[in-house]
């Protein structure tokens, strides 16, 4: 993730992440545990490893399904705010066949206070 999700993205390299994650998930399910929970930091991780793996993937699509810079998100190919993307937020979901849909859910308008405090910010 700090390798091709990180603080500069590019459409390629999200490509590769989502690639490598997959091949991760592979190899996650076949992880096993031996000995018990106490002082077993690898029991703790292996417990974690498909909550991480879910995170990632969901971080990784909403980034490659944004193809803009704004805020702390930036596109190294997209570098430049696209208005159409402050009318919604994305949903990712995981589907009862384990893969990531993503949508977008429609964001109310701004009320006139909130666009002066976003024009006295500028």
């Amino acid at each position: 993730m700090q390798d091709l999700v990180g603080i500069v993205r590019r459409q390629e390299e999200l490509e590769r992440a989502l690639e490598g994650l997959a091949k991760l998930r592979d190899r996650a399910g076949k992880v096993g545990i031996s000995g018990n929970r106490e002082y077993n930091p690898g029991w703790h991780t292996a417990l974690d490893l498909t909550n991480l793996l879910t995170v990632s993937e969901a971080v990784a699509l909403a980034a490659m399904e944004r193809k803009e810079s704004r805020g702390a998100h930036f596109r190294d190919d997209y570098p430049e705010k696209d208005p159409a993307y402050e009318t919604f937020n994305f949903i990712i979901n995981k589907g009862p066949d384990g893969a990531m849909k993503i949508g977008r859910d429609p964001l109310p308008p701004m009320t006139e206070e909130q666009k002066q405090i976003i024009e006295e910010m500028k």
